[in-house]
């Protein structure tokens, strides 16, 4: 069987963002894992996610469906497998080890194909990525978040090297950044900012992941989404039933685009 494929290529997509691939010392078996957020990322799990991989990975070499994790108190939800047929991963690129170690790259069988290559990015912001809304500075008495973004964000500097230099062959307009976390270790940040070309990351790549389709859409439809939304608030307001304003009662319009806090500190919200 010809495990290529633009499918596959998301799969990897995926792995290289929330996803672990290790060796278990113990029994020498391969430990595939992919985790989300159990409120924001189960229903993109249930509806894609879970049968995409079995459809591509389980069925055709176990002949059954994947095991699923989840902890409530943890808040993650996800799926698990073990085993040493998981070979058919390392096989496609999937490098074996943690991520923050390794030198990560785009497998080449993807990056010969545009097709595969998209695919691999749209499980990259899938799980690793995210669509926000910011205010637009450059407007004055402006308190809706109207400027929508794309951030792609990897501890590999060669991988975010190559999406990159991919993402500017197809013609996007993006920015690549190197931010220092908290924890003193560096991220590199690829930035897809603008609503021309947010509208072709949609067009021609997509996502699958409702958490990042709903702001998408209330965007569109509205021009601006509100911060620090849930998604079934985000649905709520697609169906009509939420008025995305009303998140913005009682917030004054700074001429320089921030909020101020009750201490009188600005700070940005950011959906």
């Amino acid at each position: 069987m010809n495990f290529k494929n633009s499918e596959t290529a998301e799969i990897l997509g995926l792995s290289f963002g929330d996803g672990s691939f290790t060796l278990r010392k113990d029994t020498n078996k391969l430990r595939f894992q992919l985790r989300g957020n159990l409120n924001e990322d189960k229903e993109h799990y249930d509806s894609y996610i879970i049968p995409l991989f079995n459809k591509n990975i389980m069925n055709p070499i176990f002949g059954r469906n994947v095991g699923i994790v989840s902890n409530k108190n943890k808040g993650f939800y996800g799926i698990s497998v073990q085993s040493e047929k998981l070979i058919v991963l390392s096989n496609l690129g999937m490098p074996v080890g943690r991520k923050i170690e390794l030198k990560l790259n785009i497998p080449e069988w993807i990056r010969r194909n545009r097709k595969n290559c998209y695919a691999f990015l749209r499980g990259f912001l899938n799980t690793d990525g995210c669509v926000v809304c910011q205010r637009n500075y450059s407007i004055k008495n402006n308190k809706y978040h109207t400027q929508i973004r794309i951030y792609l964000s990897c501890c590999s500097k060669e991988l975010m090297k190559e999406i990159y230099d991919f993402l500017i062959y197809c013609e996007f307009k993006c920015n690549f950044r190197i931010e220092q976390k908290r924890n003193s270790s560096t991220a590199y940040t690829i930035v897809v900012a603008g609503s021309l070309q947010v509208q072709k990351w949609f067009k021609l790549i997509g996502s699958k992941n409702p958490k990042h389709i709903t702001k998408y859409f209330i965007w569109k439809r509205f021009g601006f989404c509100p911060p620090y939304t849930l998604l079934n608030a985000r649905k709520k307001i697609l169906k009509g039933e939420i008025d995305p304003k009303s998140y913005y009662a009682g917030v004054p319009e700074w001429p320089n685009g921030l909020e101020r806090d009750n201490l009188g500190q600005p700070k940005e919200l950011v959906a």
